[in-house]
């Protein structure tokens, strides 16, 4: 009698596990709240709603460019170009504003539009000329910072023709509007990713090319619509960045793509495509912000952060890997099941 309520525990709680695993934005949340409890209780500073609503409002920089890089990641493809291409898109905003005299409408105008030609290169060279996306985008990364550096001579581009700055720096509820738009953006992407046919058409060309094709989805056009979109989300997060600080510079996109594809790993982004949320890539986006505050807070070394975000990395790819391999045995047994 023992051993059977015993078994049946086991059976429970692998259950458990197992509905974790299968859930990444569960499995996000749990490492975050493990941190949270940890590190308050060595440094209490850290529960306090100063610090959350700090670790919250520059979340948004990373966070928009994670969005469009999980776009691109669930079509199946990679974009190294979104840090150095939401510069460029900060830098063509304010130079509109400074040397152009435009207005702020305009401006974000054009900074967006920097977005949109930057991905509609991108998806021309993987769809037209069969170029890989990881040279394509590394490529697309090299012009944009050498463009964003000629074009500003390497300096800072002041908007504050714009009188955006109280705008970008009103905190309500100690956060800021940035943060309320970025939220926005999450609720918006998830919406047409996971409801509309265009989402639908995306999982499918990135979980499998070939089928997709035979279903009559038109794959060129759906990587080229991904690239697209993801440096549009590149182009915002440059934008945030350039309203925040009221001037643009290029350097503030560097290492951006590699943050965005940990953002995306941790948030349950499958990195062979097909498969991930956008609330999971706004869930990994908090973690990792959450996680870097942690560090910073106990005054862990530099260089063993980067160790230890890199340790998270592998980790979150191996639990992906874990949870492709669930979800295929699943399948397996309901196929064996109805037959």
């Amino acid at each position: 009698m023992e051993a059977n309520t015993a078994a049946r525990d086991m059976r429970r709680r692998g259950s458990i596990g197992m509905r974790i695993l299968l859930n990444p934005e569960l499995g996000v949340i749990i490492p975050i709240l493990i941190l949270s409890v940890i590190t308050t209780s060595i440094n209490q500073t850290f529960f306090t709603w100063k610090y959350i609503s700090s670790i919250l409002a520059s979340s948004v920089f990373i966070g928009a460019a994670a969005l469009g890089q999980g776009v691109v990641v669930m079509a199946g493809e990679t974009d190294l170009s979104v840090g150095m291409g939401g510069s460029m898109a900060g830098i063509m905003c304010a130079i509109a504003a400074q040397e152009w005299g435009l207005g702020l409408v305009p401006c974000l105008i054009i900074g967006l539009a920097t977005g949109v030609l930057v991905g509609l290169f991108n998806g021309f060279c993987v769809t037209r000329l069969g170029m890989t996306s990881w040279i394509t985008t590394i490529a697309a990364q090299f012009i944009c910072q050498g463009l964003a550096v000629t074009i500003s001579d390497g300096l800072s581009v002041s908007i504050k023709s714009l009188n955006t700055f109280k705008f970008a720096t009103q905190k309500p509820l100690s956060l800021s509007w940035l943060f309320f738009i970025f939220v926005g953006l999450i609720f918006l992407m998830d919406f047409v990713i996971r409801r509309t046919k265009f989402g639908y058409k995306l999982r499918a060309v990135g979980g499998n090319k070939e089928a997709a094709q035979m279903a009559g989805i038109n794959v060129k056009w759906i990587k080229m619509a991904a690239f697209v979109l993801a440096s549009t989300l590149a182009a915002v997060g440059g934008i945030f960045d350039t309203l925040n600080n009221d001037a643009a510079s290029w350097a503030v996109g560097g290492g951006r793509e590699f943050r965005a594809i940990i953002c995306c790993v941790i948030g349950g982004v499958t990195m062979s495509g097909g498969a991930g949320s956008m609330f999971g890539v706004g869930l990994g986006v908090l973690l990792f912000h959450v996680l870097w505050s942690c560090l910073r807070l106990l005054q862990v070394n530099t260089n063993l952060q980067l160790v230890l975000i890199g340790l998270i990395m592998i980790a979150a790819v191996l639990m992906d890997s874990q949870r492709k391999r669930v979800e295929q045995r699943n399948e397996m047994l309901a196929s064996v099941k109805k037959l």
